[in-house]
């Protein structure tokens, strides 16, 4: 099992809870006097809302600019596609990509998906809007929660794989460094990493991507 669930600002170092985080930001680091108008987002896993992020993006900015940063940070494998879809029964009615970040209202949610074979879902929630100084990456992450710490199933030491095998299981799927040979799947074990995407596909961790 994890550990709770905080996180760290990144413009103050402040720790704090998923709540306490989104209303720090809008009252500490939401106003400059003048700046770039942009909407604040809250990123959360769909099914497992211990990983978050908030971050912000000017108006002009569109979805095609959020789905590159979450594949860098989070998800990206083997160059999967992906969508955006506003909340429904099935989640089945398509957003575009061009979709700016003017079209959203505060409180207003879209789910993002990537990997149509092994989907991994997040949540994306438009807080409200603040300024900030003009920058050049079009994305700007205000805060991540700390990685989840698992226990290692065999000894109880702190976990650095996880079996994709076994992971829905009804054991633990976690194992360290020294026991994770003893593991029968072994083979395919793949790093404990800081995402909702963690153990699916052939994900390792956030990367470079230059598409």
């Amino acid at each position: 099992m994890a550990v709770s669930s905080t996180g760290r600002c990144y413009i103050c170092s402040a720790e704090l809870g998923k709540t306490a985080m989104k209303n720090h930001i809008l009252k500490t680091h939401g106003g400059e006097f003048s700046g770039q108008e942009c909407m604040l987002l809250k990123i959360e896993g769909a099914y497992d809302k211990d990983y978050w992020l908030f971050l912000d993006l000017p108006m002009e900015s569109d979805l095609s600019d959020l789905d590159h940063f979450l594949r860098k940070i989070w998800l990206e494998c083997c160059g999967h596609l992906s969508a955006f879809r506003y909340p429904g029964r099935s989640w089945t009615r398509e957003v575009s990509m061009d979709l700016n970040m003017r079209s959203f209202v505060p409180g207003e949610k879209v789910l993002h998906e990537y990997d149509f074979g092994t989907t991994t879902e997040s949540l994306v929630t438009a807080v409200g809007v603040i300024l900030r100084k003009t920058q050049r990456s079009a994305v700007r992450l205000l805060a991540r929660n700390k990685p989840p710490v698992f226990e290692c199933a065999l000894c109880g030491a702190v976990a650095e794989y996880i079996c994709p095998l076994c992971m829905y299981g009804p054991a633990s799927a976690f194992y360290c460094e020294k026991c994770d040979e003893k593991h029968e799947h072994y083979d395919v074990l793949l790093p404990v990493v800081n995402s909702p995407r963690m153990g699916q596909c052939g994900y390792e961790g956030e990367r470079d991507i230059y598409y």
